[in-house]
């Protein structure tokens, strides 16, 4: 206690105030940490009774059925929630269907609570859930799960956040008071060493600086002048008193000045103009427009103007504009005054001139950078679009590469050369056509056997006008697929009102002969009294050809003609159709139903994550969505695209024009 009593009053006053902020600071870390350990029990009881009821509902049909098998699998998914300890599935004669863990005899489903319920014993949580169907109980979860452990990491780790905030504090607390101990036992150390001053040198002609006039320091320091005041004379107390105002004046980072309210001329001007701005007080005094002609000529009109306007108004005023510095700079100053009144009209202005310039060209910079960053947003966004048009169109052209391969295989097999061999045998006749075809057995054939190749070679011409015409469409379609992506970085699309079945029998025609060259099946489910949608036609076009395309890559491990892609079409909820696309190929597995729409994810050696993001985002513009399911790897995936109808979307459209306005 003595040690403390003999410190100064600035390390007193800083060992006052980190112990009473220590103290707040850990009461309040202390009732934190309380409430966290109680919301912890409270939010695991409550995760645990959701985990509970999920179980229950996934295990009804195997209770209902006493089927062990697909119990075990409903309570090993358990498995993957590390708190978890056991788990049973009970019939309601008490007798276990399934278990994970330790299965529960009948002492230990003797210690859970009522069903529905959940009671914390030792380390321990135990949760008894009912397993309803219809309204009747078919069975019962016993859920053991271990919150102690979760409980001791959470917190180990709250323990490391406390001390490095604690640590924190009290360094922080020591920084603060150190600094801002200043602002109080600063005018009373300095007053301390004023007066031992006087004492030693009996200089009384010295006065202490009087800092915070309000507080009990500036009181002390202003009696304690007084006290120097009547030591002296009357006229030297005055004299030390104008040293002081200008000392304190020149002391203020800022040009304080003061000026005749009819003119622009200053009749005082602080020290700090020369530091600011290169000039000295004599000089800027000695011209009455000194300040006017050292404006920049392109604020000089406005300034000018601006002064004028506001003295007359009578009030407080800021304003800001550059002067040229002695040395050729631009400075930017912003003036605050205020209009000093006499007889009923402005009689001065009094103010400060602060020295903005680096806030400006902090200004300036940061404007720099967001232009820069909305450049490289604008290049991210032209990057995006081209990739979108590169997977897109390599989607189309992959059909056109295949009917491209196709009419050359034709035209490599075309029967244009047996009817060129024929029509050599008629040459060689030249003269003796008539005896040949009557009197020669090649002859009399050749007539039939022309009229043959004449109908192959129609029907070949037939089959080739027909590939050639869906080339023609593909290409159409990629440069509508352009057109659209173009389109992402203006407005959308045109709407447009068209029958949902309509749409996949496009998107299938694109993908018709990939289809048939991998030997993939297509079964069409359409419902036939569906409303028309109202969508982005050449959208949908391309989240189809999406999913048809990510369906038959998921396929292509199958072997034989096993391969089946099964489209429905029907109604969706309220206001919305569905388009449901259901492969059997290899699956998804549970972790990656959400990541598949994430931009830059691919499970493809050569995909690159674009596909679905795009597809995704494309439908919740047009105000559905796209979405993934899968039972797991193996087990094939379905991808359903929700699209508004016709006349949903004209509901929404007045309800949006009456948000607008």
């Amino acid at each position: 206690m003595k040690a403390f009593r003999d410190l100064g009053i600035q390390h007193k006053m800083q060992v006052l105030n980190l112990l009473i902020g220590g103290t707040l600071l850990l009461v309040g870390l202390a009732a934190l940490f309380a409430f966290q350990v109680l919301s912890f029990r409270s939010n695991f009881q409550r995760d645990t009774a959701t985990l509970a009821g999920v179980i229950a509902n996934n295990s009804t049909a195997a209770l209902r059925f006493k089927d062990d098998q697909a119990a075990t699998e409903v309570v090993d998914s358990l498995r993957a929630k590390p708190t978890v300890i056991a788990a049973s599935l009970a019939l309601p004669d008490g007798s276990l269907l399934a278990s994970f863990g330790k299965a529960e005899s009948a002492a230990g489903q003797a210690q859970f609570p009522p069903p529905g319920e959940s009671r914390f014993v030792g380390r321990q949580l135990l949760t008894t859930q009912p397993v309803m169907l219809n309204r009747e109980q078919v069975g019962t979860l016993y859920l053991r799960s271990d919150y102690r452990r979760t409980l001791m990491e959470l917190l180990r780790f709250y323990a490391k956040v406390l001390a490095g905030v604690v640590l924190s504090s009290t360094a922080l607390g020591v920084f603060l008071s150190s600094r801002l101990g200043r602002t109080i036992t600063g005018p009373v150390l300095q007053l301390a060493n004023t007066a031992r001053i006087i004492g030693e040198k009996k200089d009384y002609a010295m006065r202490a600086v009087v800092g915070c006039r309000g507080d009990e320091v500036g009181r002390l320091a202003e009696s304690f002048n007084e006290m120097l005041g009547r030591i002296q004379s009357q006229d030297a107390a005055l004299s030390l008193s104008q040293k002081k105002m200008e000392a304190l004046i020149n002391s203020i980072d800022g040009i304080v000045w003061e000026r005749s309210a009819d003119n622009l001329r200053f009749t005082f001007i602080s020290r700090q103009c020369e530091t600011i701005l290169g000039y000295s007080p004599e000089t800027w005094l000695a011209q009455p427009n000194f300040w006017s002609e050292r404006l920049d000529p392109q604020d000089a009109a406005k300034a000018l103007r601006n002064c004028q306007e506001l003295t007359a108004k009578g009030h407080p005023y800021t304003c800001e504009y550059r002067m040229i510095a002695a040395d050729g700079r631009t400075v930017w100053i912003r003036e605050s005054g205020t209009v000093l009144a006499g007889d009923g009209h402005a009689a001065a202005v009094r103010g400060i001139l602060l020295d903005i310039t680096r806030q400006k060209k902090d200004a300036e910079e940061l404007d720099k950078l967001n232009r820069k960053l909305m450049d490289t947003s604008r290049q991210a966004g032209m990057a995006e679009v081209a990739t979108g048009v590169l997977h897109n169109v390599g989607n189309v052209l992959n059909s056109v590469s295949v009917a491209a391969t196709v009419v050359g295989d034709r035209l490599r097999h075309s029967k244009l050369d047996n009817l060129r061999r024929a029509t050599s045998l008629l040459r060689e006749q030249d003269g003796h056509l008539a005896e040949f075809l009557t009197s020669d057995p090649k002859g009399k054939v050749l007539p039939a056997y022309l009229c043959t190749v004449t109908d192959q070679l129609a029907e070949e011409q037939k089959k080739l006008l027909t590939r050639t015409d869906t080339m023609g469409q593909h290409i159409e379609h990629m440069k509508e697929i352009v057109a659209m992506q173009q389109s992402y970085a203006k407005v959308s699309g045109a709407y447009e009102r068209t029958a949902a079945p309509a749409l996949v029998e496009d998107a299938l025609r694109i993908n018709l002969a990939a289809f048939d060259r991998h030997r993939i099946e297509v079964v069409r489910e359409f419902d036939p009294n569906l409303p028309d949608v109202c969508v982005d036609r050449h959208k949908v076009l391309q989240i189809l050809i999406n999913v048809f395309r990510n369906a038959k890559y998921a396929m292509a491990g199958l072997e034989g003609a096993g391969k089946r892609l099964t489209i429905r079409v029907g109604k969706g909820s309220p206001g919305k159709v569905n388009i449901r696309v259901q492969d059997n190929g290899i699956g998804i597995p549970a972790e990656n139903l959400t990541r598949i729409f994430n931009h830059g994810f691919t499970t493809k050696r050569d995909g690159h994550g674009f596909g679905l993001h795009s597809g995704a985002n494309a439908a919740r513009e047009m105000g559905g969505s796209l979405t993934a399911r899968s039972d797991g790897p193996g087990k094939g995936a379905e991808f359903i695209l929700e699209l508004p109808t016709a006349s949903a979307r004209r509901q929404e459209e007045p309800a949006a024009l009456q948000a607008t306005s």
